[in-house]
């Protein structure tokens, strides 16, 4: 149910369960979760990254947890990164923007100790979270055209803390350390690895430093890419039109004769043709794609690590298959299937508040069913799905599925056999 877009408000209802022990068993879940994945994914070392592709996507969404102050209602902006195994879908790597485990009165006494806020953030000792200062500053900007009904004023509470612990990480300290994880994921291999970002310039700094070894012996390559989101599907299906049209056109060839071409056929040919349009284009300068996809309309390309040495071939081949769709795809599912993380409805009588009652207040449990799902994402797949091909078993991982009733099996096993001695 958690994991399939039941609020917790009503797994209580159908389970006639307490709360206390519907978070308990969250818990309980995520700690078994953290095992077998630690366990699994020590076999990426036995990986062929050349036989399952050698391709990721990293992109961020945002998540939002409840601020349950009265005075403010407010829905607090978190980072959710994540990295893609391209071919497979495989979730590589997923972090949330906050440290559940410190609390923000404690980071800023120990900030005012070091006298960190005379110095520049990036020599501060505490420079990896927001200090309770700076936390209170940003509640305050985006509450400031927010009215309060008279009628409310008696509950308001003058305290602002975040929900139980908890402090914010900083977003570059996150990437830097997302990519050094990815490093070391990948980093047994000799093979040469793809990293499609998100075109924001921290993402891009941060895993051209963490593989710059790699990058200057030209085993590694990174590419931002950005879209257009904002389009409607009207608008989409408009555009992939427009980009068949524009196909046809210079290459000369009708819509039946590309249908006519097998994958790899086809591919050799846009390659081709988008060898002859880029040829006079500086080394990364973004190129805007011209054959539009439902998917990423008005997409651009820049390979950040292209010198200009690069064959033209190899530069084509990476504009092709420069996307951003497994880690996207992952996503919307994760909007959809985790309930507190469903888009809010905004109505006339919420005052522009975004307040949202299935959302979550704990950040320490937003970590851990983030977590728990990108198990089910991974190794378990569809509930229903028979002879399904999970990303881990794409991968090499594993051989078969992880039904919950296999999962929580070897969870009874081990509790007997450690009562037992």
């Amino acid at each position: 149910m958690i994991t399939n877009g039941v609020p917790i408000s009503k797994i209580v209802e159908f389970t006639c369960l307490a709360p206390k022990d519907i978070y308990k068993k969250i818990g309980f879940m995520y700690d078994r979760v953290i095992d077998i994945t630690a366990r699994r994914e020590e076999c990426f070392e036995n990986v062929s990254w050349v036989k399952v592709g050698r391709r990721f996507a990293t992109d961020s969404q945002t998540l939002h947890l409840n601020w349950p102050n009265k005075r403010t209602r407010a829905k607090i902006a978190v980072h959710h990164l994540c990295t893609a195994h391209a071919n497979t879908g495989y979730i590589m790597a997923a972090h949330v923007g906050l440290d559940p485990d410190v609390e923000l009165p404690d980071v800023e006494a120990q900030m005012i100790a070091a006298e960190d806020f005379q110095k520049p953030r990036a020599f501060r000792r505490q420079a990896r979270l927001w200090s309770q200062t700076e936390f209170k500053f940003y509640v305050d900007s985006i509450t400031r055209k927010i009215a309060l009904d008279p009628f409310e004023a008696p509950e308001v509470k003058p305290d602002l803390q975040l929900p139980h612990r908890g402090a914010m990480l900083r977003q570059d300290i996150m990437q830097f350390a997302h990519a050094l994880l990815m490093r070391k994921l990948v980093g047994k291999s000799d093979d040469r690895c793809i990293f499609n970002l998100d075109m924001d310039p921290g993402l891009a700094i941060s895993f051209i430093s963490a593989f710059a070894p790699w990058i200057a012996q030209g085993r590694t390559d990174v590419i931002s890419v950005s879209f257009d989101q904002n389009q409607s599907n009207d608008q989409r299906n408009s555009l992939v039109s427009e980009g068949k049209m524009a196909l046809q056109a210079v290459s000369g060839m009708n819509r039946r004769q590309w249908a006519a071409m097998s994958a790899g056929e086809a591919a050799e040919a846009l390659d081709d043709i988008v060898e002859k349009l880029i040829v006079d284009r500086s080394p990364g300068v973004p190129v805007l794609w011209p054959f539009h996809s439902k998917s990423e309309p008005y997409r651009s390309i820049s390979i950040l690590t292209d010198r200009g040495e690069m064959p033209p071939d190899r530069r084509a081949r990476l504009m092709r298959l420069a996307t951003l769709r497994s880690v996207d795809a992952y996503f919307h599912k994760v909007r959809s299937n985790l309930r507190f993380e469903a888009r809010p409805a905004h109505t006339p009588s919420k005052n522009g508040r975004t307040w949202e009652r299935h959302c979550l207040y704990n950040p320490e449990t937003m970590m851990k069913l983030v977590e728990i799902y990108r198990f089910t994402h991974n190794w378990m797949g569809k509930p229903n799905a028979k002879n399904e091909k999970t990303p881990a078993k794409k991968l090499g991982l594993a051989k078969g599925k992880i039904h919950p009733s296999d999962l929580f099996a070897q969870i009874l096993d081990f509790l007997i056999f450690h009562h037992l001695s």
